[in-house]
């Protein structure tokens, strides 16, 4: 069950933060997220079992799929010298097996999994999308990726699904033959900017990795989304790889803010929570899931306690989609962490075979799109009570994005717990 579920925006400061957002300039947000480049969602370690609690019965029918595979491609982070994330794509993998085995895979068929690794780079993103296509793949999941602006033309064009979780580039938000189960970065913001206003915030200061994806994206959606909530909002650049962040947290917190909010991947989390542990303790603090990561909460103890943290994911309730997250990745990706930006894969891909639920017939790249298209309040995998429907209205302007849902974690003894669901 989940711990506490309310929903905190006001009609009001809902359409104001949605309209600002739907008229800014997208921005790729994937090297602020994490190590490994995502919004997703998640939480600090949780002690999975391969063992099926009794509320999961009717989660494992055990309907085998069965006939000729239907061929899925899998676009991940992975093998780069810099950002390689494997496990995120082995949850992709292991919700797939979960639903071959359980839920007859996509229209009946197994799911048979193309898996090509981006490296972060252009070449290897227009490779692997051109391998996609070579392949005649059904449809793409891709698990996160700051290249989204490379791959999205090559798949959609050739009429094949594009499908994540949340995108981060302008062409994921807009393309025809895309969807966004979430609304990433953009409905992260709008959430904190619900929040704020909810909570009687008059300004904040956000801490952002001084690269132009994210303080670009931070300053051209946050800002209007903030100002439609009545807040104030102002962007503190912080250099990536910054060992003491004093200076620049001491410069933000000059103007005497309500809240901190924290865009950055693990590492600059700890090196920005560490800052504001001298400068400020007390000061509340908003982050994104890269501040649940392990490392973060080992590196900085109780500096995070009471934080919010901001995603599409809870993964350590008892509530039964949680439940299925762990059971999940106990029994078919043993050897994976299962936290931090982890779940975004599984997201990806059983909200894909989730979304085609009711696809009879041939299995094609034209009836998997006709499918999600008339997909309605589908449940998102792990997403605390959050659904999607891809009618191209859940946030204007944003055509791709299927729901505006999002979650917000409290940190308790460096766990994600108690989510509240904020309706964008």
């Amino acid at each position: 069950m989940i711990q506490t579920e309310h929903r905190l925006a006001t009609r009001a400061t809902r359409r104001g933060a949605v309209a600002a957002i739907a008229a800014a300039t997208l921005i790729g947000v994937a090297a602020c997220g994490s190590d490994s480049g995502s919004d997703g969602g998640g939480s600090a370690p949780t002690t999975a079992s391969t063992a099926i609690p009794a509320a999961l019965a009717t989660y494992f029918p055990g309907q085998a799929a069965s006939g000729d595979p239907v061929k899925i491609g899998l676009l991940n982070t992975e093998g780069g010298p810099a950002l390689s994330d494997p496990e995120i794509g082995d949850a992709a993998v292991a919700a797939a097996e979960y639903a071959n085995a359980n839920l007859g895979g996509i229209g009946g068929h197994p799911i048979e999994i193309d898996r090509c690794g981006i490296l972060e780079d252009v070449a290897s993103s227009v490779k692997c999308a051109n391998q996609m296509v070579e392949d005649k793949v059904a449809a793409v999941v891709v698990t996160t990726t700051g290249f989204g602006e490379s791959i999205v033309p090559i798949i959609t064009k050739a009429g094949i699904p594009y499908v994540s979780v949340a995108g981060a580039s302008s062409g994921e938000f807009t393309s025809k033959n895309a969807y966004m189960w979430t609304g990433g970065f953009a409905a992260t913001l709008s959430a904190m900017a619900t929040y704020s206003a909810e909570q009687g915030y008059k300004k904040v200061a956000a801490f952002v990795t001084d690269v132009p994806a994210a303080t670009g994206g931070a300053a051209k959606i946050g800002v209007p989304a903030f100002k439609a909530a009545g807040v104030e909002f102002t962007v503190v650049p912080v250099t990536p790889g910054t060992a003491d962040a004093t200076p620049q947290v001491t410069s933000g917190l000059a103007g005497k803010p309500d809240a901190a909010i924290l865009i950055f991947n693990s590492t600059g989390c700890t090196t920005a929570l560490k800052a504001l542990s001298v400068v400020d303790p007390t000061i509340p603090k908003l982050g994104i899931t890269g501040c649940l990561d392990p490392a973060t909460v080992d590196a900085v103890g109780g500096a995070i306690e009471g934080a919010k943290v901001f995603g599409v994911s809870s993964i350590a309730t008892d509530d039964p989609e949680a439940q299925l997250y762990r059971t999940v990745m106990a029994k078919y990706a043993p050897d994976a962490s299962i936290s931090g930006y982890t779940p975004v894969g599984y997201q990806g891909m059983l909200g894909l075979v989730r979304a085609t639920a009711k696809l009879t017939g041939s299995v094609t790249s034209s009836s998997i799109l006709a499918a999600i298209a008339q997909a309605k309040d589908v449940p998102l995998p792990a997403g605390a009570g959050i659904t999607f429907t891809c009618d191209g209205k859940q946030l204007p302007g944003l055509t791709t994005v299927c729901s505006a849902g999002e979650i917000v974690l409290t940190v308790k003894d460096g766990v994600g717990t108690q989510p509240e669901t904020i309706d964008n």
